[in-house]
């Protein structure tokens, strides 16, 4: 139910002060508590303005405050209606359904009206009009000129009401080339259901540049979220157009830019004049708490009222405001105030004001502001006239300084990451060796290239851990260090996990590696007869009886084949001569497999089949021989007892075990697979403990241990180390179990060191200086010569028959066409000799007939085989 509140300032009408010039005023408020500070500043302004009419022109204000839905036009235009009579002016809130209707009647009445919660050209660039007044500016020209300062083009605009989605909407229509994504947050929900399901689809689209457009209290909670989710990395850039975003209560956040603006300097002495007085008048502004801010609506309001009374001017007697009835008149005074109204000019809590004809708030300025140790910082400027300038040099200085002070950096003793420095057999005090010595120290030259200072000193850490939560819910280790202040880094074998990274930040990582294996080295076995390991039996014994099959085959064709016969003269005597005997086939044979050849060839189409085919079994045969045998020479056959995970997990004749505390550990103990978490079972129930107090502690029961009864797990860089040191009797298995990786620890309030130390590691990995390192530590400093693993996934076996079938059926399919054409020979060769026979018997009947009486066929001289 709509409500009137009386003004102070009624008090002056009742003391008969009716003879001095007044201002009317009425303003249209959402429902809100008295306590509110949009509230207070109304009321504030008119006290100031009566406290003071006697040192200026202005006239006393009274106000009229009416509260209620200001969304539903009924209520404003029956309100309206009731008062016209008495007001000069209004001011106020309005809402996107009101906000036309309320144009059509200022513009129909001729009565000014202010608002201060809509700049209607943040929605529609042609709004204009001569009676509604928007004291507040657009904030679109200072986005654009942001986003283009940036160099943006793909990014998310979150927004979470109607008045934040047209204004997307204009705003899109400017850059019609960017690709952005639209998400909306439901400002009404209570909890963060609505805001976290956008997070979350941003991060999954892997979008690192966010606008986002919402309410002071939503800007607070996705704050939070943001906090919540890591998504506070170097990364991550956000613009908040918020105008209160510098009054935000910011949680710890990580590396991320954030832009924002401001129009209100509560260093001015606008505005301490204004507020400065205003808590501590209780009977006045009705405060609910000492501590309310003013924000940048509440600053709004205040303008507006004075806006209203520096636009005024007394005409004298006045001209009694129409009522809203059919046949009304218009009053000429409204139609001067509007036209004076949009022709002042003043300086104002919210900068300097003044108006277009259009109506709009024009000549305005806004503070550009960047995120630094959880602070807003003005970094630059943007106005209507010389538009966006940003101060380079202290942008860069507030993310860049990282000298002036030494940092503490905390390290793990272990080989070869971090160990004491030993020289002739004796420790050097207070000097450390190692790959994150030498990490170090590359990123302090790369560092001093650009010209920052970058100073450390190492210490070890006290109780021998790399960091993980206790029972009390304290972290040990390295990383308890840090959030306890006693070490600004950590520099080790610091696996990256997402517990870790709640409570420190991480660079990016310097070394990937993934959970391995250490098994105990088997002892090598070797035979008189390895060549013969190529090949499996079965395929040896085919081969025997491929070379008898060829042999006969070559035999028979050539036998019945008169290619293959030759005639030869020997003391007069006519012999007939086949090359391929029984024997020459054979050798033929051997001669081909072995890739030698024989003195002979086959001359008839079925021998040369046979030996085309042979040649061919034999290319293939040889071939795949050859590459095998290589293969199964130069590498040894290390028959592991365990070759995976998955072996491991279903023995218990191995013993098996991690480091007590890690992130190895962890990563069994919060698994969700079946098989891990056996293994997990096993080393947590299993007495004695398999769990080892160190890497190299693991590593000595592995090789100490009577017949490889103990596999140890551990990251794979490290088990590679190890198994290059002496006595060289232990190995890894190849399988790995996950993928993690190494990165520098981080305190939390250390944000532009992270990014500094990021930026070096990158750059050390672009010019291999890493891998330079990797190579100095691990391959270098190796004591068994090449590694050797056992990799189950890429051993190597005897090729088997079924490998093979193929070309047994290529061979036996020559063999078989080589015989077909044989016999085909052989058929034809009958067909014709029968028809020479019958031809010879009926051209001489007597002879043939006592020929036929006589004893066998036709001589035709002695045949012979060579080499049979």
């Amino acid at each position: 139910m709509a409500k009137l509140f009386l003004s102070i300032a009624a008090l002056f009408l009742l003391f008969g002060v009716a003879c001095c010039q007044y201002l009317r005023v009425m303003s249209f408020l959402e429902e809100l508590p008295k306590s509110d500070t949009r509230f207070v500043a109304l009321r504030r302004s008119v006290f100031l303005l009566n406290a003071n009419h006697n040192k200026t022109a202005r006239p006393h204000t009274i106000l009229h405050v009416y509260t209620s839905g200001v969304s539903e036009p009924s209520y404003l235009i029956r309100n309206w209606c009731l008062n016209i009579e008495t007001m000069d002016s209004f001011v106020g809130q309005l809402a996107l359904s009101t906000l036309y209707t309320m144009k059509d009647y200022a513009q129909a009445f001729r009565v000014p009206f202010v608002i201060f919660n809509l700049a209607p050209t943040d929605f529609w660039d042609d709004f204009q009009s001569e009676y509604l007044i928007s004291i507040k500016p657009s904030i679109i020209p200072v986005i654009q000129d942001v986003v283009a300062y940036r160099g943006w083009e793909t990014y998310a605009y979150i927004f979470d009401s109607d008045e934040s989605f047209l204004r997307f909407a204009n705003y899109m229509q400017k850059v019609p080339f960017h690709h952005i994504i639209p998400k909306r947050i439901n400002r009404t929900t209570t909890n963060m259901t609505s805001a976290e399901i956008v997070l979350q689809e941003i991060q999954e689209v892997q979008v690192t540049k966010i606008i986002v457009d919402c309410h002071h209290i939503m800007t607070e909670r996705i704050l939070n979220l943001l906090a919540e989710r890591d998504m506070v990395t170097a990364a991550y850039h956000y613009i908040f157009l918020d105008m209160d975003v510098k009054l935000a209560n910011f949680p710890v956040l990580g590396g991320m830019r954030l832009t924002g603006f401001n129009m209100v300097d509560r260093n001015t002495d606008n505005f301490t004049y204004a507020f400065d007085q205003w808590k501590h008048k209780p009977d006045l502004d009705q405060l609910d708490a000492e501590n309310k801010i003013i924000g940048f609506d509440a600053s709004l309001a205040f303008d507006s009222v004075v806006a209203v009374a520096e636009g005024y001017e007394d005409p004298g007697e006045k001209e009694r405001l129409p009522r809203c009835t059919p046949n009304f008149q218009r009053s000429s005074f409204g139609a001067q105030y509007a036209r004076r109204l949009k022709n002042i000019t003043f300086a104002g809590i919210t900068g300097q004001i003044s108006f277009s004809e259009g109506g709009a708030r024009t000549n305005y300025t806004v503070d550009v502001l960047s995120l630094h140790a959880n602070q807003m910082t003005k970094i630059g400027q943007w106005s209507t006239s010389e538009r966006l300038r940003i101060n380079k040099t202290i942008e860069e200085t507030l993310f860049s300084d990282t000298s002036g002070r030494v940092y503490r950096v905390s390290s793990v003793l272990g080989e070869p990451y971090f160990s004491r420095k030993v020289v002739n057999g004796t420790e050097v005090e207070g000097e450390f060796e190692g790959f994150c010595v030498d990490l170090m120290a590359e990123i302090k030259t790369v560092l001093a290239a650009r010209n920052k200072t970058f100073n450390y000193i190492f210490h070890v850490v006290a109780d021998g851990n790399h960091g993980a939560p206790t029972k009390h819910g304290k972290w040990d280790g390295t990383v308890g260090e840090i959030i306890d202040g006693k070490a600004d880094l950590a520099v080790a074998s610091l696996t990256i996990s997402k517990k870790r990274q709640k409570v420190v930040d991480f660079t990016k990582p310097f070394m990937n590696f993934g959970i391995s294996i250490m098994l105990k080295r088997p002892e090598e076995r070797s035979h008189h007869f390895d060549f013969l390991g190529p090949f499996s039996f079965e395929i040896w014994v085919c081969l025997f009886f491929a070379l008898i099959g060829i042999t006969l085959t070559l035999f028979e064709v050539s036998r019945f084949s008169e290619s293959e016969w030759y005639t030869q003269s020997e003391n007069g005597e006519e012999e007939r001569i086949n090359e391929f005997g029984f024997f020459n086939s054979l050798w033929y044979a051997i001669g081909s497999i072995m890739q030698q050849g024989a003195e002979y060839s086959p001359r008839s189409l079925a021998g040369r089949i046979v030996g085309g085919v042979c040649w061919f079994f034999t290319l293939i045969i040889l071939a795949s021989y050859t590459a095998n045998l290589a293969a199964f020479l130069t590498m040894q056959r290390l028959n592991a007892p365990i070759k995976s995970s998955s072996d491991l997990a279903r023995q218990t004749d191995v013993i098996y075990g991690t480091k007590k505390s890690g992130t190895t550990v962890e990563f069994f103990k919060e698994s969700t697979i079946p098989t891990f978490q056996t293994m997990y079972e096993f080393m947590s129930n299993k007495e004695p403990s398999p769990f080892a107090e160190n890497a190299e502690d693991g590593w000595r029961r592995v090789y100490q241990t009577e017949g490889g009864k103990y596999a140890y797990i551990l990251e794979s860089t490290t088990n590679n180390y190890y198994n290059q040191k002496k006595p060289c009797q232990t190995m890894a298995v190849a399988e790995r179990l996950s993928s993690s990786s190494y990165g520098i620890a981080v305190s939390k309030g250390l944000k532009e060191v992270t990014k500094d130390l990021t930026l070096a590691i990158l750059e050390l990995r672009e010019k291999a200086k890493l891998a330079i390192l990797e190579t100095k530590w691990w391959t270098e400093k190796g004591e068994c010569g090449p590694e050797t693993s056992y990799d189950s996934t890429t051993g190597t076996h005897s090729l088997t028959l079924e490998q093979l079938a193929g070309l047994f059926y290529i061979l036996l399919g020559g063999l078989m066409s080589a015989v077909l054409i044989t016999l085909i020979h052989i058929v034809k060769k009958s067909i014709v000799e029968e028809q020479i026979n019958m031809s010879r018997f009926t051209s001489i009947p007597g002879e043939v007939g006592d020929r036929s009486r006589s004893s066998g066929p036709i001589p035709t001289g002695k045949r012979s085989y060579r080499g049979y």
